[in-house]
């Protein structure tokens, strides 16, 4: 965490559910909003759509969204309709008193993989004008008492990105890697034939060990939170092989604009 004026930024790192067709998502995200609301670490029923902050290491196989339904590396895992996860982060970003806007929020990712295949920025509305605004992924509380105490808040979650809060909570934005069971989504499994769990493992087979940072900014003030994500040999793996996944790689930032 660190300060520019009386500005702090809090990160916290969190695997979310797909969000381009994971059915959990949107409870997810409203879960984990509510948990930065209250100074949780977890919220929600046990399943998919439970918030969780990630503190320990995790395989590699964790951070892969794909195009049949899997959960963790798992496919079809537990849940029906999941389309796998993607490491995402949180942040909190306290006025501490100042009043702020969406106008100077950013954000960066940066992973150690090689080609930092997983990279990607969000700078701030003064260099891309209207990348940020609120919504229900990014939204502003207005104190009621001015501070953060039981007189309660006002949610801003639409409209004039300029208008000015007290605090500001983004959750959704991530990145993984893909896997996909065809070769028009971008299957490159030489074996015809293979299920789901085995193209899933043949894609996770091509990543090593991997540090993935997420930084939100706000003016000079920046915070981040890092996923330390560590190769783990599949027994159903017949080994690694050195293909570039560059091409698989996909992202999200639940916000207004989506990209692909």
């Amino acid at each position: 965490m660190s300060a520019s004026a009386q500005v702090t930024i809090t990160v916290d790192a969190t695997m979310a559910p797909n969000g381009w067709g994971s059915p959990s998502f949107d409870t997810w995200a409203a879960n984990g909003i509510y948990a930065m609301e209250n100074g949780l670490t977890s919220y929600g029923v046990a399943g998919p759509a439970q918030f969780n902050v990630t503190t320990s290491p995790l395989p590699v196989s964790a951070n892969f969204a794909t195009g049949f339904t899997s959960w963790l590396g798992q496919a079809p895992g537990p849940y029906a309709g999941e389309l796998g996860n993607r490491a995402s982060f949180v942040a909190v970003i306290n006025g501490n008193g100042s009043l702020i806007n969406m106008n100077s929020f950013g954000m960066t990712m940066s992973s150690t993989d090689p080609g930092n295949l997983l990279g990607w920025s969000w700078p701030n509305n003064s260099i891309l004008p209207d990348d940020w605004t609120y919504d229900a992924g990014d939204i502003g509380l207005i104190f009621n008492n001015g501070v953060n105490t039981a007189g309660g808040f006002t949610v801003a979650n639409s409209g004039d990105p300029g208008q000015m809060v007290n605090e500001i909570i983004s959750i959704g934005a991530g990145n993984a890697y893909a896997s996909y069971d065809t070769l028009a989504t971008g299957d490159d499994d030489p074996n015809p034939g293979d299920t789901d769990q085995q193209i899933l493992n043949y894609d996770i087979a091509q990543i090593g060990s991997y540090d993935f940072t997420g930084t939100f900014t706000y003016g000079d003030a920046s915070g981040s939170a890092t996923f330390d994500f560590i190769a783990v040999p599949e027994p159903t793996t017949a080994g690694c092989f050195l293909l570039g996944l560059g091409a698989l790689v996909c992202f999200q930032r639940l916000a207004q604009k989506r990209r692909s």
